[in-house]
């Protein structure tokens, strides 16, 4: 009799847990009707909703470029890859996507409090986005020897046709020392064009 009621129980919730999953892979799908299907009735099935994309899906790269002042002149601008190729394992476990993903967080925060603040550049220099930015290229990237100041960029690319990128420069960062402090001086904040 007890083997019986085990496998009783381990076929209800074997059952169970299916019908969880198969809900919740209904409640992803773009179009929103069976939403409403699994919140209402009598068993109201609370599935989760991770529509990554959302309504507004993402459709433009960022990018991150940095460049080194020596002796009051800009080098060239270098690019930070922000994004690497994933292993095969990545679709399971993908623990080195935490970097990549915190710069482009910072990224998307210093863009929208640019767009937020418009020429006010010291109120996006306060943003923890910004802050992560500067850290980031003042501690963790190569300098050009003698370099006293660093410079970042923020741009965007999108596909405007087949074989055709676009890329818009978004944001400009201030001059930032390179040495322990990144704070920039208040002198070092002309408005932004």
């Amino acid at each position: 009799m007890n083997v019986n009621t085990e496998r009783l129980k381990t076929a209800v919730v074997t059952a169970s847990i299916a019908a969880w999953l198969v809900a919740t892979a209904a409640g992803q799908l773009p179009e929103n009707r069976f939403d409403n299907l699994l919140r209402r009735g009598r068993w109201q099935i609370p599935v989760p909703n991770w529509r990554f994309f959302g309504p507004n899906p993402g459709v433009k790269d960022n990018h991150l470029l940095y460049r080194d002042i020596t002796d009051g002149r800009p080098g060239d601008w270098t690019e930070v890859e922000i994004t690497r190729d994933r292993p095969w394992y990545a679709l399971v476990w993908n623990a080195r996507n935490r970097s990549p993903k915190a710069l482009f967080d910072a990224s998307q925060d210093t863009i929208s409090r640019s767009v937020a603040f418009g020429p006010e550049l010291r109120l996006v220099t306060l943003g923890s986005g910004y802050q992560l930015l500067s850290r980031y290229i003042q501690r963790h990237l190569p300098h050009a020897e003698g370099a006293s100041h660093s410079q970042f960029m923020l741009m965007q690319s999108y596909l405007n046709a087949p074989g055709d990128r676009q890329i818009n420069p978004v944001f400009v960062s201030v001059e930032f020392p390179l040495t322990e402090d990144a704070t920039p001086d208040a002198a070092a904040f002309p408005l932004a064009a």
